[in-house]
């Protein structure tokens, strides 16, 4: 593929074949009109063009630039595309501006001095697809902070017929900070607890997860502040095995961040008691009992557990199964005898709660 900037249109000896094509083909063209009143002309042969990407987006990452988007699937009508058969990267340089962000060059501009960085073929592209997410990635010598970098992206459908380019993404690459240190993952009832320490300088940081089968980590699980150390991810699924990595910024928009310092991974469980019941209340009545408690607030509840314990001995279980009602019945007891109760919550896993508050009751 040519590098010549004027390649982000279609070449103008292409053109030019076509139009003698054309000029060549009008007056059988005419005849056949003649003929047929009715009827139009031939409909074009179908091309499937790629829609022009909307969601590019550009981060440096260490001395890497990052640049990701979604994976093409339609053409500019809407109709199914097909696979894709390549994608190029096309960029620019110009001076960045003494301050603030550079604005988007104007889109002659960047046709007329973008060159090609990087040409990708269909049995390339499965070392950068990741699901529905495509993530390329850019060698970066030596940040520059004089220099803005332009890029947008272009993809080609099935018979190669590439399509407009993609939006433009900006970059000021700049020298990126100190990764974090003591990065840590602790499971919780909650997600999975991720912790670092701050690094001096930084203007905040990402923290990123993939599964342990994944190859890459696409985009940021959660961005934080420059004075936060702790992350609960309450996304995290009990089974799952995740692997998590904390990168500083020097900048947020767009991002420029550390690389990545270390990986941890975690398999998350669940090994954690629902709460306890609470509010339990015994109402002795002639030869019964009856008990009452508020619910225990967990997602995955399987229901309750009631415990008696008789005069002198040990709490025995009155449910040999967990029941979800908040209430029971502790029928047959023999008058002038007192009892004590105690209820626990269970999850579906079988975790066990502590026990409620404990009652007496006397039956009369």
């Amino acid at each position: 593929m040519s590098s010549d900037p004027r390649s982000l249109r279609r070449p103008g000896k292409r053109v030019q074949v076509a139009g003698l094509a054309l000029a060549a083909a009008l007056p059988l063209l005419l005849v056949s009109l003649a003929g047929c009143g009715k009827q139009g002309p031939p409909a074009p042969p179908y091309r499937a063009v790629p829609a022009p990407l909307k969601d590019l987006t550009v981060r440096q990452r260490g001395n890497q630039i990052l640049l990701g988007f979604t994976y093409p699937k339609l053409t500019p009508a809407g109709a199914a595309l097909g696979d894709v058969t390549g994608l190029q990267v096309w960029a620019a340089e110009r001076p960045a501006p003494r301050e603030g962000q550079p604005q988007p060059l104007d889109a002659r501009e960047l046709n007329a001095v973008a060159t090609e960085r990087l040409a990708l073929k269909a049995t390339d592209l499965p070392g950068v697809t990741y699901g529905d997410h495509v993530l390329v990635t850019l060698p970066l010598s030596e940040p520059v902070q004089t220099r803005a970098l332009f890029f947008v992206v272009r993809t080609l459908g099935p018979k190669g017929d590439r399509s407009d380019p993609s939006n433009q993404v900006v970059l000021v690459p700049k020298a990126p900070p100190a990764a974090p240190q003591q990065v840590t993952t602790t499971p919780v009832s909650e997600g999975i607890q991720v912790e670092w320490s701050t690094t001096e300088g930084a203007a905040g940081y990402n923290v990123y997860r993939r599964g342990s089968q994944e190859r890459v980590y696409t985009e940021p699980m959660h961005t934080a502040g420059p004075t936060e150390t702790t992350w609960v991810d309450s996304s995290a699924q009990y089974g799952q095995s995740y692997i998590y990595a904390v990168t500083a910024l020097a900048e947020r928009t767009p991002a420029i961040e550390s690389a990545i310092g270390s990986e941890h991974e975690v398999r998350y469980q669940d090994r954690f008691a629902p709460p306890a019941p609470e509010q339990l209340v015994a109402l002795a009545e002639e030869g019964q009992v009856r008990l009452f408690w508020k619910s225990s607030n967990a997602g995955d509840l399987a229901g309750y557990l009631v415990y008696r314990r008789a005069p002198g001995g040990e709490f025995t279980r009155l449910t040999p199964q967990p029941q979800t009602s908040l209430e029971l019945t502790d029928r047959g007891l023999r008058k002038g005898q007192t009892f004590t109760y105690r209820v626990t919550a269970v999850d579906a896993t079988g975790n066990e709660s502590t026990p409620s508050n404990e009652v007496q009751a006397n039956v009369p």
